[in-house]
């Protein structure tokens, strides 16, 4: 690995961790949401209109961040019965493969994502209902996301690592 593809993968993995600790807090958030709207609905039969909207707009952005700093430690699932019975070359086809299709649907994310978060500003788009949030930021944050998964994804399968 050439010393210039090194440093910018350890911008990668840099910026990951960075983004991803203040982003952990974002699942203690979630519970303080739930948790008041329980309370709310069960100790005084008064449900919220914002609990579940925010909620679920707050996960989208913490599952994305997630799976990125999840890549960056190697910690994604994969069926090591068979994987470490593979020749090496199998597995570098493998490699490719799992490439292609992160690619693929990371590509798809960050694009109709992009086009979906510049349609929302634009229309300054707000949640229907009682509690109308702002969607737009959300929305526009999802392809920033997308971009920080795919660039640790193709840190990871171009990284030499001993046990692949």
């Amino acid at each position: 690995m050439a010393k210039g593809t090194g440093v910018l993968f350890n911008l990668v993995d840099a910026i990951t961790a960075k983004i991803s600790k203040p982003a952990s807090i974002l699942v203690f958030i979630m519970m303080c949401i739930t948790t008041a709207e329980v309370v709310a609905r069960y100790a005084f039969n008064y449900p919220t209109v914002w609990a579940w909207p925010l909620n679920r707009q707050i996960f989208g952005l913490f599952i994305l961040v997630a799976g990125a700093y999840t890549m960056s430690r190697r910690l994604h699932i994969r069926i090591e019965i068979l994987h470490d019975h593979f020749p090496p070359k199998i597995r570098s086809v493998a490699r490719l493969f799992a490439l292609a299709a992160l690619i693929s649907f990371l590509g798809v994310l960050i694009w109709q994502g992009g086009w979906m978060g510049w349609n929302a500003l634009m229309a300054r788009e707000r949640a229907s209902g009682a509690f109308s949030i702002p969607l737009y930021p959300f929305k526009l944050l999802i392809p920033i996301g997308a971009f920080l998964f795919l660039l640790q994804g193709i840190v990871v399968l171009f990284r030499k690592n001993k046990e692949d």
